[in-house]
């Protein structure tokens, strides 16, 4: 591999054609260069990390994350190619389907007795059954038939809290490009960081993608939304496409999830919303966080300790808060309580939206 690469910045890599064509089209050629490089340890692997999200939210259509690192018409261009690319799959997909649905309709005349075993399966199976049909043969599957959360230790040593009721397939070794599962229910996901191979999770009608970090996905077969919350770390939810266990066909816009936001897909209008989590947490080790301590501190600092602990952009007017001070402890308080006796203090209000809080108003002497 050339290590000309050492130097490159995000931006750079966005307009290099060998690692757009690895994102987009990877082969067993380019994923050995890639590995060779990324063994050697690099530099900037900070950069090669931020140009893989940064092409995964032109693909799920949020191309202003780009915007700050590349021009507009470098986006368009990679939109374009990333199009190409769809379609070119999309026509292979529909020859390969066309045969299958031939095959498939012969095997359904012959034999009445599939239709009556397909059209009695529960209603919760008929999504994970889809999606798997095809990979029991090298899928392994865990099922948790217990009234208790069940630990799994997946191949590359991630760690799958598996709820009652739900259950899990994936390869018993993830020696391929992508590290993908297969989920039907509710489970809590650590996952062991590799920026060489992103990790997957099918859920339903939703694609998690992430490298290394922690998160929650519900999604029960028998829901009508699907919940995807994340704890530490940033992941990327989008629709799933037409084929299972193919990330590049994943299909229409997403969104980029941060620590203490989630997303719920509604299998119905088949959107997704984005909020806040439940009850937020502080994502910084103990060590690191703000005491939470104030006395005559100006509100905007006050604020700048909230967003750096929750890791929760938080908009306010600086012009407006210029003048407030704040004096109380708030070590115990929850994020929510926190927010409440800050605007107190400001004669101000707040709104949670798209993942983010909002302050209006404000007034101090």
């Amino acid at each position: 591999m050339d290590h000309s690469f050492d130097n490159y910045s995000a931006a750079d890599f966005l307009l290099s054609d060998d690692f757009v064509s690895h994102q987009l089209e990877p082969t067993p050629e380019t994923a050995l260069l890639w590995d060779e490089w990324l063994a050697s340890n690099p530099p900037n692997l900070a950069e090669w990390n931020n140009a893989v999200y940064l092409l995964d939210s032109i693909r799920l259509g949020l191309a202003r994350y780009a915007q700050q690192v590349i021009s507009e018409e470098a986006i368009d261009a990679l939109l374009t190619r990333i199009r190409q690319t769809n379609r070119q799959r999309s026509v292979q997909v529909r020859a390969v389907y066309r045969f299958r649905w031939l095959a498939a309709a012969v095997v359904l005349l012959a034999s009445g007795l599939f239709v009556y075993w397909w059209l009695g399966k529960s209603a919760s199976e008929s999504y994970y059954a889809s999606r798997v049909a095809d990979l029991r043969s090298e899928y392994t599957e865990r099922v948790n038939h217990s009234p208790f959360q069940q630990t799994i230790v997946l191949p590359d040593s991630s760690v799958v809290q598996l709820a009652p009721g739900s259950r899990i397939t994936f390869k018993p070794s993830f020696e391929a490009a992508l590290r993908e599962v297969y989920l039907s229910g509710e489970a809590v996901f650590k996952v062991t960081r590799d920026v060489r191979r992103p990790f997957l999770v099918y859920a339903n009608e939703v694609v998690t993608r992430v490298l290394g970090t922690q998160f929650t996905v519900r999604a029960f077969d028998a829901e009508a939304k699907v919940l995807v919350n994340v704890s530490s770390g940033q992941v990327s939810v989008s629709k799933d496409g037409p084929l299972p266990g193919k990330a590049k066909e994943q299909s229409g816009s997403g969104l980029l999830l941060l620590p203490n936001q989630q997303a719920v897909f509604s299998r119905q209008s088949e959107e997704f919303s984005k909020s806040i989590v439940a009850e937020p947490q502080v994502i910084g080790a103990d060590g690191q966080a703000p005491s939470f301590e104030y006395d005559g501190v100006p509100v905007s600092s006050v604020i700048e300790d909230l967003e750096r602990a929750y890791g929760i952009s938080i908009l306010f007017s600086k012009e407006q808060l210029k003048n407030c001070e704040l004096s109380a402890s708030l070590k115990t308080e929850t994020f929510e309580e926190k927010l409440r006796v800050i605007c107190t203090t400001v004669n101000a209000d707040y709104q949670k939206l798209d993942g983010q809080v909002v302050i209006h108003g404000g007034e101090c002497r």
